[in-house]
Protein backbone atom coordinates (compact mmCIF):
# COMPACT_ATOMS: atom_id res chain seq x y z
CA UNK A 1 0.00 0.00 0.00
CA UNK A 2 1.34 3.26 -0.78
CA UNK A 3 1.74 5.60 1.84
CA UNK A 4 0.20 9.37 1.69
CA UNK A 5 1.01 11.77 3.99
CA UNK A 6 -0.93 15.52 4.74
CA UNK A 7 1.76 18.03 4.24
CA UNK A 8 1.36 18.89 8.37
CA UNK A 9 2.05 15.11 8.76
CA UNK A 10 4.95 15.13 7.12
CA UNK A 11 5.89 18.41 8.97
CA UNK A 12 5.71 16.96 12.55
CA UNK A 13 7.16 14.13 11.33
CA UNK A 14 10.36 16.15 10.66
CA UNK A 15 10.40 18.07 13.70
CA UNK A 16 9.58 15.12 15.56
CA UNK A 17 12.18 12.48 13.63
CA UNK A 18 15.05 11.23 16.39
CA UNK A 19 13.85 13.33 18.77
CA UNK A 20 10.90 11.78 20.73
CA UNK A 21 10.90 8.00 18.75
CA UNK A 22 7.71 7.10 20.61
CA UNK A 23 5.57 9.42 19.16
CA UNK A 24 3.89 8.29 15.81
CA UNK A 25 1.64 9.79 13.73
CA UNK A 26 -1.41 8.67 12.15
CA UNK A 27 -1.62 8.37 8.71
CA UNK A 28 -4.96 9.56 6.81
CA UNK A 29 -7.35 7.38 5.54
CA UNK A 30 -6.65 6.56 1.80
CA UNK A 31 -8.13 8.96 -0.55
CA UNK A 32 -11.77 8.32 -2.28
CA UNK A 33 -12.83 9.47 -5.71
CA UNK A 34 -15.08 12.46 -6.08
CA UNK A 35 -18.16 11.89 -7.77
CA UNK A 36 -18.59 12.23 -11.53
CA UNK A 37 -21.92 12.70 -13.65
CA UNK A 38 -21.37 12.45 -17.12
CA UNK A 39 -22.24 10.63 -20.31
CA UNK A 40 -19.21 9.16 -20.97
CA UNK A 41 -18.59 5.38 -19.82
CA UNK A 42 -15.81 5.49 -18.37
CA UNK A 43 -12.58 3.55 -20.44
CA UNK A 44 -10.59 2.06 -17.60
CA UNK A 45 -10.27 1.49 -13.45
CA UNK A 46 -7.51 4.19 -11.45
CA UNK A 47 -6.00 1.57 -9.25
CA UNK A 48 -3.80 3.23 -6.68
CA UNK A 49 -3.22 0.98 -4.38
CA UNK A 50 -1.77 -2.57 -3.59
CA UNK A 51 -4.52 -3.36 -0.94
CA UNK A 52 -7.77 -4.65 -2.90
CA UNK A 53 -9.91 -3.27 -0.03
CA UNK A 54 -8.54 0.63 -0.44
CA UNK A 55 -8.77 0.40 -4.21
CA UNK A 56 -12.55 -0.42 -3.84
CA UNK A 57 -13.64 2.85 -3.58
CA UNK A 58 -11.96 3.58 -7.22
CA UNK A 59 -13.89 0.49 -8.66
CA UNK A 60 -17.16 0.94 -6.99
CA UNK A 61 -16.52 4.61 -8.42
CA UNK A 62 -16.10 3.23 -11.71
CA UNK A 63 -19.54 1.26 -11.43
CA UNK A 64 -21.39 4.16 -10.31
CA UNK A 65 -20.15 5.87 -13.73
CA UNK A 66 -21.20 3.67 -15.97
CA UNK A 67 -24.15 3.62 -14.34
CA UNK A 68 -24.88 7.22 -14.94
CA UNK A 69 -23.14 6.97 -18.76
CA UNK A 70 -25.81 3.65 -19.90
CA UNK A 71 -29.04 5.31 -17.67
CA UNK A 72 -28.31 8.92 -19.65
CA UNK A 73 -31.23 9.68 -21.82
CA UNK A 74 -30.34 8.28 -25.13
CA UNK A 75 -30.21 9.82 -28.47
CA UNK A 76 -32.85 8.59 -30.51
CA UNK A 77 -33.40 8.88 -34.90
CA UNK A 78 -36.72 9.20 -36.51
CA UNK A 79 -35.99 6.76 -39.56
CA UNK A 80 -32.84 4.30 -40.36
CA UNK A 81 -29.98 3.60 -39.97
CA UNK A 82 -30.61 4.54 -36.45
CA UNK A 83 -29.03 5.74 -33.29
CA UNK A 84 -28.49 2.82 -30.56
CA UNK A 85 -26.27 3.17 -27.24
CA UNK A 86 -25.51 6.72 -27.69
CA UNK A 87 -26.11 9.52 -25.38
CA UNK A 88 -28.46 12.61 -26.07
CA UNK A 89 -26.00 15.50 -24.43
CA UNK A 90 -28.33 17.84 -24.90
CA UNK A 91 -30.42 16.27 -22.46
CA UNK A 92 -29.98 16.75 -18.63
CA UNK A 93 -29.45 13.26 -16.68
CA UNK A 94 -32.88 12.19 -15.05
CA UNK A 95 -34.71 13.05 -18.15
CA UNK A 96 -36.95 9.56 -18.49
CA UNK A 97 -38.79 10.70 -21.21
CA UNK A 98 -36.56 8.86 -23.61
CA UNK A 99 -35.05 5.75 -23.25
CA UNK A 100 -32.10 5.10 -21.54
CA UNK A 101 -28.54 4.23 -23.43
CA UNK A 102 -28.35 0.65 -22.67
CA UNK A 103 -32.11 -0.18 -23.37
CA UNK A 104 -31.49 1.13 -26.92
CA UNK A 105 -28.73 -1.86 -27.23
CA UNK A 106 -28.97 -4.97 -28.90
CA UNK A 107 -31.30 -6.96 -27.13
CA UNK A 108 -31.06 -10.88 -26.94
CA UNK A 109 -33.85 -11.89 -28.58
CA UNK A 110 -32.77 -9.74 -31.55
CA UNK A 111 -29.73 -12.09 -31.66
CA UNK A 112 -31.66 -15.84 -31.23
CA UNK A 113 -33.83 -15.57 -34.08
CA UNK A 114 -36.38 -18.17 -34.96
CA UNK A 115 -34.53 -20.82 -36.93
CA UNK A 116 -31.08 -19.32 -36.62
CA UNK A 117 -31.96 -16.70 -38.52
CA UNK A 118 -29.28 -13.79 -39.01
CA UNK A 119 -30.00 -11.07 -37.26
CA UNK A 120 -29.64 -7.25 -38.20
CA UNK A 121 -27.11 -4.58 -38.50
CA UNK A 122 -26.79 -2.73 -35.47
CA UNK A 123 -28.39 0.33 -35.88
CA UNK A 124 -31.13 -1.59 -37.53
CA UNK A 125 -34.65 -3.00 -35.96
CA UNK A 126 -35.49 -5.12 -38.96
CA UNK A 127 -36.17 -8.22 -36.62
CA UNK A 128 -39.07 -10.18 -36.38
CA UNK A 129 -40.63 -9.34 -32.34
CA UNK A 130 -41.08 -11.88 -30.13
CA UNK A 131 -44.62 -10.36 -29.82
CA UNK A 132 -45.51 -11.48 -33.05
CA UNK A 133 -42.88 -12.90 -35.75
CA UNK A 134 -44.48 -11.51 -38.92
CA UNK A 135 -43.42 -7.59 -38.09
CA UNK A 136 -41.09 -6.37 -37.24
CA UNK A 137 -40.09 -4.64 -34.23
CA UNK A 138 -40.87 -0.78 -33.21
CA UNK A 139 -38.05 1.38 -32.93
CA UNK A 140 -36.80 1.72 -29.46
CA UNK A 141 -40.29 -0.11 -28.30
CA UNK A 142 -39.13 -2.39 -25.12
CA UNK A 143 -40.37 -6.00 -25.64
CA UNK A 144 -39.89 -7.91 -22.44
CA UNK A 145 -40.48 -11.67 -24.04
CA UNK A 146 -38.36 -14.01 -26.44
CA UNK A 147 -39.17 -16.08 -29.03
CA UNK A 148 -38.63 -19.05 -26.16
CA UNK A 149 -42.03 -17.59 -24.66
CA UNK A 150 -40.98 -18.62 -21.36
CA UNK A 151 -37.48 -17.12 -21.25
CA UNK A 152 -37.27 -14.10 -18.93
CA UNK A 153 -39.39 -15.32 -16.30
CA UNK A 154 -36.57 -17.09 -14.85
CA UNK A 155 -33.43 -15.93 -12.52
CA UNK A 156 -30.24 -17.72 -13.56
CA UNK A 157 -30.26 -21.35 -12.51
CA UNK A 158 -33.16 -20.53 -10.54
CA UNK A 159 -36.65 -19.97 -10.59
CA UNK A 160 -39.14 -17.09 -11.04
CA UNK A 161 -39.66 -14.04 -8.61
CA UNK A 162 -42.92 -12.33 -7.77
CA UNK A 163 -43.87 -9.18 -6.71
CA UNK A 164 -45.58 -8.00 -3.46
CA UNK A 165 -48.28 -6.45 -6.34
CA UNK A 166 -48.51 -10.43 -7.21
CA UNK A 167 -47.00 -9.91 -10.42
CA UNK A 168 -43.71 -12.16 -12.44
CA UNK A 169 -40.85 -10.43 -12.05
CA UNK A 170 -39.06 -9.97 -16.01
CA UNK A 171 -35.30 -10.10 -16.67
CA UNK A 172 -33.80 -9.06 -20.15
CA UNK A 173 -30.33 -9.60 -21.56
CA UNK A 174 -28.69 -6.64 -24.26
CA UNK A 175 -25.43 -6.18 -25.46
CA UNK A 176 -23.47 -3.01 -26.94
CA UNK A 177 -22.00 -3.07 -30.26
CA UNK A 178 -18.47 -4.45 -29.26
CA UNK A 179 -20.04 -6.99 -27.37
CA UNK A 180 -22.48 -7.48 -31.02
CA UNK A 181 -19.98 -6.74 -33.39
CA UNK A 182 -17.82 -10.25 -31.87
CA UNK A 183 -21.09 -12.81 -31.65
CA UNK A 184 -21.65 -11.96 -35.20
CA UNK A 185 -18.04 -11.74 -36.84
CA UNK A 186 -15.85 -13.26 -33.72
CA UNK A 187 -12.65 -14.42 -36.24
CA UNK A 188 -9.79 -16.70 -35.62
CA UNK A 189 -10.36 -20.37 -34.86
CA UNK A 190 -14.66 -19.68 -35.11
CA UNK A 191 -15.90 -20.59 -38.46
CA UNK A 192 -18.95 -18.20 -37.84
CA UNK A 193 -21.17 -16.20 -35.96
CA UNK A 194 -21.51 -17.68 -31.93
CA UNK A 195 -25.46 -17.20 -31.97
CA UNK A 196 -25.35 -20.66 -34.26
CA UNK A 197 -24.36 -23.40 -31.41
CA UNK A 198 -22.30 -25.04 -33.87
CA UNK A 199 -19.85 -22.32 -33.71
CA UNK A 200 -19.01 -22.09 -30.20
CA UNK A 201 -16.08 -23.83 -28.07
CA UNK A 202 -16.71 -26.91 -26.41
CA UNK A 203 -19.10 -30.01 -26.83
CA UNK A 204 -15.98 -31.78 -28.55
CA UNK A 205 -15.60 -28.47 -31.34
CA UNK A 206 -12.22 -27.68 -32.22
CA UNK A 207 -12.84 -24.22 -31.93
CA UNK A 208 -10.95 -21.50 -29.88
CA UNK A 209 -11.93 -20.38 -26.08
CA UNK A 210 -14.16 -17.22 -26.89
CA UNK A 211 -12.37 -13.87 -25.78
CA UNK A 212 -14.84 -11.13 -26.30
CA UNK A 213 -12.98 -7.12 -27.02
CA UNK A 214 -11.80 -4.59 -24.72
CA UNK A 215 -15.07 -2.54 -24.60
CA UNK A 216 -17.06 -4.84 -24.48
CA UNK A 217 -20.42 -4.46 -21.72
CA UNK A 218 -23.26 -6.82 -21.27
CA UNK A 219 -26.16 -6.09 -18.82
CA UNK A 220 -28.82 -8.39 -17.06
CA UNK A 221 -32.30 -5.95 -15.97
CA UNK A 222 -34.84 -6.75 -13.77
CA UNK A 223 -38.15 -5.10 -14.00
CA UNK A 224 -41.03 -5.01 -12.06
CA UNK A 225 -44.85 -4.84 -13.43
CA UNK A 226 -46.29 -1.79 -11.72
CA UNK A 227 -49.43 -3.23 -12.10
CA UNK A 228 -51.55 -1.30 -9.05
CA UNK A 229 -48.79 -0.03 -7.37
CA UNK A 230 -50.18 3.51 -6.33
CA UNK A 231 -48.99 6.73 -8.12
CA UNK A 232 -46.78 7.32 -4.76
CA UNK A 233 -44.43 4.08 -4.85
CA UNK A 234 -44.24 4.56 -8.74
CA UNK A 235 -42.52 7.80 -8.48
CA UNK A 236 -39.76 6.57 -6.78
CA UNK A 237 -38.72 4.02 -9.92
CA UNK A 238 -37.51 4.69 -13.20
CA UNK A 239 -40.62 3.26 -15.10
CA UNK A 240 -40.95 2.74 -18.81
CA UNK A 241 -43.45 1.15 -21.18
CA UNK A 242 -42.88 -2.38 -22.29
CA UNK A 243 -44.64 -4.78 -24.41
CA UNK A 244 -44.89 -7.82 -21.94
CA UNK A 245 -45.25 -11.18 -23.86
CA UNK A 246 -47.91 -13.61 -22.18
CA UNK A 247 -46.30 -16.77 -22.82
CA UNK A 248 -49.77 -18.68 -22.23
CA UNK A 249 -51.75 -16.81 -25.24
CA UNK A 250 -48.73 -15.91 -26.96
CA UNK A 251 -49.80 -11.95 -26.78
CA UNK A 252 -48.25 -8.57 -25.98
CA UNK A 253 -49.78 -6.12 -23.95
CA UNK A 254 -48.40 -3.02 -23.31
CA UNK A 255 -47.62 -2.48 -19.49
CA UNK A 256 -45.78 0.20 -17.39
CA UNK A 257 -42.86 -1.68 -15.70
CA UNK A 258 -39.54 0.06 -12.89
CA UNK A 259 -36.64 -0.80 -13.05
CA UNK A 260 -35.19 -2.59 -9.91
CA UNK A 261 -32.30 -4.52 -10.95
CA UNK A 262 -29.17 -4.29 -12.99
CA UNK A 263 -25.90 -5.99 -13.44
CA UNK A 264 -23.34 -4.37 -15.65
CA UNK A 265 -20.43 -6.66 -16.92
CA UNK A 266 -17.38 -4.27 -18.40
CA UNK A 267 -14.38 -5.24 -20.04
CA UNK A 268 -11.96 -2.60 -20.01
CA UNK A 269 -8.54 -2.64 -20.96
CA UNK A 270 -6.63 -3.76 -17.65
CA UNK A 271 -9.15 -6.25 -16.87
CA UNK A 272 -9.91 -8.84 -19.35
CA UNK A 273 -11.99 -10.88 -16.99
CA UNK A 274 -14.56 -8.02 -16.90
CA UNK A 275 -15.49 -6.16 -13.94
CA UNK A 276 -18.99 -7.05 -12.11
CA UNK A 277 -21.14 -4.63 -11.08
CA UNK A 278 -24.70 -4.89 -9.66
CA UNK A 279 -26.99 -1.94 -8.47
CA UNK A 280 -30.64 -2.49 -7.12
CA UNK A 281 -33.43 -0.48 -6.11
CA UNK A 282 -33.26 0.86 -2.61
CA UNK A 283 -37.04 -0.19 -1.72
CA UNK A 284 -36.19 -4.12 -3.02
CA UNK A 285 -36.30 -4.71 0.76
CA UNK A 286 -35.61 -3.65 4.25
CA UNK A 287 -32.22 -3.06 4.75
CA UNK A 288 -29.87 -5.73 6.65
CA UNK A 289 -28.01 -4.55 9.47
CA UNK A 290 -25.76 -1.99 8.56
CA UNK A 291 -27.91 -1.45 5.50
CA UNK A 292 -27.75 2.48 3.94
CA UNK A 293 -31.00 3.16 5.77
CA UNK A 294 -32.93 4.80 2.47
CA UNK A 295 -34.74 2.07 1.93
CA UNK A 296 -38.55 2.35 2.64
CA UNK A 297 -42.10 0.46 3.37
CA UNK A 298 -43.56 -0.63 1.27
CA UNK A 299 -40.77 -2.60 -0.55
CA UNK A 300 -41.27 -4.34 -3.85
CA UNK A 301 -39.86 -7.84 -2.82
CA UNK A 302 -40.70 -7.82 1.49
CA UNK A 303 -43.71 -7.66 3.13
CA UNK A 304 -42.11 -5.90 6.12
CA UNK A 305 -43.37 -8.66 8.25
CA UNK A 306 -40.11 -10.33 10.39
CA UNK A 307 -42.55 -13.44 11.09
CA UNK A 308 -42.61 -13.88 7.57
CA UNK A 309 -40.34 -16.66 6.60
CA UNK A 310 -37.59 -16.06 2.89
CA UNK A 311 -39.66 -18.25 0.60
CA UNK A 312 -37.94 -21.07 -0.74
CA UNK A 313 -36.75 -21.17 -4.64
CA UNK A 314 -39.04 -22.31 -6.78
CA UNK A 315 -39.06 -24.48 -9.64
CA UNK A 316 -38.40 -22.27 -13.14
CA UNK A 317 -41.29 -21.38 -15.10
CA UNK A 318 -41.45 -23.52 -18.38
CA UNK A 319 -43.64 -25.23 -20.84
CA UNK A 320 -44.06 -27.84 -17.78
CA UNK A 321 -44.12 -25.31 -15.42
CA UNK A 322 -46.48 -22.63 -17.10
CA UNK A 323 -46.86 -18.79 -15.01
CA UNK A 324 -49.84 -18.74 -12.43
CA UNK A 325 -52.73 -16.06 -13.31
CA UNK A 326 -52.21 -15.16 -9.64
CA UNK A 327 -49.38 -16.17 -7.71
CA UNK A 328 -48.09 -15.79 -4.45
CA UNK A 329 -45.63 -13.05 -3.34
CA UNK A 330 -41.78 -13.82 -2.73
CA UNK A 331 -40.82 -12.88 0.53
CA UNK A 332 -36.91 -12.13 -0.53
CA UNK A 333 -34.27 -10.84 2.93
CA UNK A 334 -31.03 -9.16 2.41
CA UNK A 335 -28.41 -11.84 3.91
CA UNK A 336 -25.27 -9.80 3.61
CA UNK A 337 -25.42 -6.00 4.22
CA UNK A 338 -23.54 -3.51 1.72
CA UNK A 339 -19.95 -3.01 2.68
CA UNK A 340 -19.12 0.06 4.55
CA UNK A 341 -16.99 1.57 1.39
CA UNK A 342 -19.57 1.24 -1.03
CA UNK A 343 -22.08 2.72 1.33
CA UNK A 344 -20.15 5.54 1.40
CA UNK A 345 -20.13 5.55 -1.90
CA UNK A 346 -23.99 5.16 -2.59
CA UNK A 347 -24.69 8.28 -0.15
CA UNK A 348 -21.57 10.55 -2.40
CA UNK A 349 -23.39 10.19 -5.59
CA UNK A 350 -26.49 10.41 -4.51
CA UNK A 351 -25.75 13.85 -3.33
CA UNK A 352 -24.07 14.59 -6.58
CA UNK A 353 -25.36 17.44 -8.08
CA UNK A 354 -27.01 15.97 -11.17
CA UNK A 355 -27.88 12.88 -9.21
CA UNK A 356 -29.56 14.16 -6.42
CA UNK A 357 -33.67 14.96 -6.94
CA UNK A 358 -33.45 12.46 -10.01
CA UNK A 359 -35.11 8.87 -9.62
CA UNK A 360 -31.79 7.59 -10.29
CA UNK A 361 -31.33 8.74 -6.56
CA UNK A 362 -33.20 5.77 -5.36
CA UNK A 363 -30.97 3.01 -6.82
CA UNK A 364 -27.93 2.05 -5.34
CA UNK A 365 -24.45 -0.56 -5.86
CA UNK A 366 -24.65 -3.68 -4.50
CA UNK A 367 -20.91 -4.82 -5.19
CA UNK A 368 -18.73 -3.85 -7.51
CA UNK A 369 -16.45 -7.30 -7.74
CA UNK A 370 -13.19 -7.57 -10.23
CA UNK A 371 -10.22 -10.35 -10.93
CA UNK A 372 -7.24 -10.51 -8.85
CA UNK A 373 -3.84 -11.21 -10.09
CA UNK A 374 -4.32 -13.96 -12.97
CA UNK A 375 -7.71 -14.24 -12.26
CA UNK A 376 -7.73 -16.75 -10.00
CA UNK A 377 -9.04 -14.94 -7.33
CA UNK A 378 -11.57 -12.35 -7.02
CA UNK A 379 -12.05 -9.14 -4.75
CA UNK A 380 -14.32 -9.26 -2.90
CA UNK A 381 -15.26 -12.93 -2.47
CA UNK A 382 -16.08 -15.50 0.63
CA UNK A 383 -12.45 -16.10 1.40
CA UNK A 384 -11.73 -12.37 2.57
CA UNK A 385 -13.06 -10.16 5.58
CA UNK A 386 -15.15 -8.22 2.81
CA UNK A 387 -17.57 -10.70 1.83
CA UNK A 388 -19.15 -10.11 -1.89
CA UNK A 389 -23.25 -9.66 -1.62
CA UNK A 390 -25.85 -10.77 -3.88
CA UNK A 391 -28.17 -8.39 -6.03
CA UNK A 392 -32.01 -9.25 -3.84
CA UNK A 393 -33.55 -8.79 -7.06
CA UNK A 394 -31.32 -11.00 -9.48
CA UNK A 395 -29.66 -13.66 -7.59
CA UNK A 396 -32.17 -14.51 -4.88
CA UNK A 397 -31.54 -17.88 -3.56
CA UNK A 398 -27.52 -17.44 -4.15
CA UNK A 399 -26.51 -15.50 -1.27
CA UNK A 400 -25.39 -18.42 0.86
CA UNK A 401 -23.69 -20.12 -1.67
CA UNK A 402 -20.19 -19.51 -3.11
CA UNK A 403 -22.23 -19.03 -6.06
CA UNK A 404 -23.47 -15.47 -4.85
CA UNK A 405 -20.18 -14.23 -6.50
CA UNK A 406 -20.52 -12.56 -9.75
CA UNK A 407 -17.16 -14.48 -10.75
CA UNK A 408 -17.43 -17.93 -9.08
CA UNK A 409 -20.45 -18.34 -11.12
CA UNK A 410 -19.48 -17.09 -14.76
CA UNK A 411 -16.21 -18.47 -14.04
CA UNK A 412 -17.75 -21.86 -14.78
CA UNK A 413 -18.58 -20.60 -17.81
CA UNK A 414 -14.77 -19.73 -18.60
CA UNK A 415 -13.78 -23.18 -17.71
CA UNK A 416 -16.30 -24.02 -20.54
CA UNK A 417 -14.39 -21.25 -22.60
CA UNK A 418 -17.18 -19.08 -22.58
CA UNK A 419 -15.18 -15.88 -21.90
CA UNK A 420 -17.49 -15.37 -18.29
CA UNK A 421 -20.61 -15.42 -20.50
CA UNK A 422 -23.38 -17.43 -19.89
CA UNK A 423 -26.04 -16.10 -22.01
CA UNK A 424 -24.33 -17.66 -25.57
CA UNK A 425 -24.51 -21.14 -24.74
CA UNK A 426 -28.11 -20.87 -23.26
CA UNK A 427 -29.48 -18.65 -25.90
CA UNK A 428 -27.61 -19.70 -29.05
CA UNK A 429 -29.66 -21.69 -31.79
CA UNK A 430 -30.76 -24.62 -31.81
CA UNK A 431 -31.48 -24.41 -27.94
CA UNK A 432 -31.87 -26.99 -26.06
CA UNK A 433 -35.45 -28.16 -24.81
CA UNK A 434 -35.88 -27.95 -21.02
CA UNK A 435 -37.16 -31.25 -20.17
CA UNK A 436 -40.20 -31.71 -17.69
CA UNK A 437 -39.20 -32.32 -14.16
CA UNK A 438 -42.09 -34.07 -12.92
Amino acid sequence: MRRRWSAVGVLIAALLGGVWPFVSVAQPAPRRPVPTVSHNIPIDVDVPFANPEDNLPFFDDFSWREFIALTWPARLGARGPYPRGSPDIDRKYGDVSVPTVWETWKADFELFLPGGAAPADWRSFASPSPCDARTSLVPYQKVLGSFDAFHGFNQAFAGPLVSQNRQYVRYETRVNRAGYQFILEPGGAHPGPLYLAANLPGNGTPHSALRFPSGSVLVKASWRVMTGVPEAQRKHYYVTRANLLDPLTGRCSVTDVGLIGLHIVNKPPSFPRWIWSSFEHVDNVPDSEGGSGRGAFPFALNDNAPATPPSPRGEPISRCNPPQRDPAPTQVVRKRPLAASTRLTNHAYHQAEGVKGTVWENYQLVMTQWPLGDGTSAFPSLSQPQTNTANVSLETWFQDSSDSSCMACHGRANQRQYDFVWFLPLGAHPRKPVPCSR
